[in-house]
């Protein structure tokens, strides 16, 4: 068994690259039993949705934090550091706390003679971490879907759809309604669902499935608006805020889930409104100053075609400097024709890079898509090379997978909330 943070830390990824995905939930129950079944001990927020559900939980985490509230936080992926993944009160999880849960994990599957995946095993820390620090409510961001999802053995007293696009269609079918289906399987008997704008497809099979299970449904543009605190914000302090028209979207969803538990878990609408405001989400259309020259340097995780959409809708407020270049990684499994299709009209060059994992796309292929695309022999010289292009005056944007964000991250400039994000400690 590992002993050290970074010995467990390779331990879980040789198990991701060798088990993958199981997505039998029923294999967790002799599991949950051997722990005690810590997912039972807090109230949920359960947040799904092809796109914004990161942004979202950690809106909704720390509106409850700042109404006084003990709170949890799970997401994935992370950009830099596996401890990004598990929060208590907005704390990342210890180097000392992950050895320790992952050897109970491993320990409980074990006794119910169950193989545990890479997501299973950091779900169930997560639950543990929440439950010995006392949380009062827990948002717990789904990974990939939601019926089959690990984190679906909680009971969300609240479920968030963010949004519906086609994404993981291998694991999650073909069609919106497929998709949206997988999705809407987070919605509990007696909860609250609370969904953002959704095509019309995925509207109607969340509305089925919410009456099928008598939970309460509240629509974005029926219930509820854009949120409008965080639109005025973003006029007059961008960079600073939560940016792009999704995010009102997100951040009206994040407010209505917050007002959906504050019968058990009041919060004041100044309380929420400033903690929502105050987020920060790194690769989010996160904007960091250009290392080389005047203009922007944007991070966003566009990495599927909704997302792409949306980075694209937000360029001119994020990104207006010309000439704006596109630095671009994708994995390989990736709609990464339909993201490039749609973002590289609205660059005036495409600078395209390697990245060192067995699921990253050649970057000769994306010259498919943008013939006159430059191809980089590595991600810094990619994005020293779009500096150059951009003049002293343009805009930089890096974007096509969150793993090229991880591996620019601080070579970008970027800065977490934490100083101590290193996985190459112990």
């Amino acid at each position: 068994m590992a002993s050290t943070y970074r010995q467990t830390l390779a331990a879980l990824y040789a198990l991701e690259a060798k088990k993958g995905m199981d997505f039998r939930l029923s294999r967790l129950d002799p599991v949950l039993e051997a722990l005690g079944h810590p997912q039972r001990a807090f109230a949920c927020v359960h947040v799904a949705g092809t796109n914004g559900k990161g942004s979202t939980s950690a809106m909704v985490e720390a509106a409850f934090r700042a109404g006084g509230h003990r709170t949890g936080l799970y997401t994935s992926p992370h950009v830099v550091s596996f401890r990004e993944r598990i929060r208590i009160a907005g704390v990342p999880i210890s180097r000392e706390a992950v050895v320790r849960r992952v050897a109970e994990v491993e320990t409980a599957g074990a006794t119910a003679k169950t193989g545990l995946t890479f997501f299973e095993i950091a779900t169930l820390m997560a639950f543990l971490e929440m439950r010995e620090a006392g949380v009062d409510v827990a948002v717990i961001e789904a990974g990939l879907g939601g019926r089959l999802d690990a984190t679906n053995v909680a009971h969300g007293d609240v479920a968030v759809l963010t949004s519906v696009g086609i994404d993981h269609a291998e694991f999650l079918g073909s069609t919106i309604e497929e998709i949206a289906r997988e999705k809407a399987a987070i919605i509990k008997a007696g909860s609250v669902a609370i969904t953002g704008a959704l095509p019309i497809s995925a509207a109607k099979i969340v509305a089925a499935r919410a009456e099928e299970v008598d939970a309460k449904l509240l629509v974005h543009g029926r219930d509820f608006d854009d949120f409008e605190p965080l639109f005025a914000a973003q006029q007059s302090r961008p960079g600073q805020v939560p940016m792009g028209a999704h995010q009102l979207r997100n951040a009206a969803v994040a407010a209505a889930a917050v007002e959906a538990l504050g019968t058990r878990f009041p919060v004041t609408t100044a309380e929420r409104d400033a903690a929502i405001l105050a987020v920060r989400w790194p690769g989010r259309l996160e904007m960091l100053p250009r290392r080389q020259g005047r203009g922007s340097l944007v991070l966003d995780a566009a990495h599927n075609p909704e997302g792409a959409v949306a980075l694209a809708s937000s360029l001119d407020s994020v990104a207006p400097e010309r000439p704006r270049v596109l630095v671009f990684a994708s994995m390989g499994d990736k709609d990464w024709r339909a993201v490039l299709t749609t973002l590289a009209p609205c660059f005036d060059r495409v600078v395209v890079a390697p990245l060192p994992m067995q699921r990253a796309a050649a970057p000769a292929l994306f010259q498919e898509v943008v013939p006159d695309a430059i191809l980089a022999p590595s991600a810094e010289q990619a994005l020293d090379r779009a500096e150059e292009i951009a003049t002293a005056h343009g805009s930089v944007v890096v974007a096509g997978s969150i793993f090229l964000l991880g591996h620019l991250y601080r070579y970008c400039g970027g800065a977490f909330l934490e100083n101590d994000l290193d996985d190459s400690v112990d």
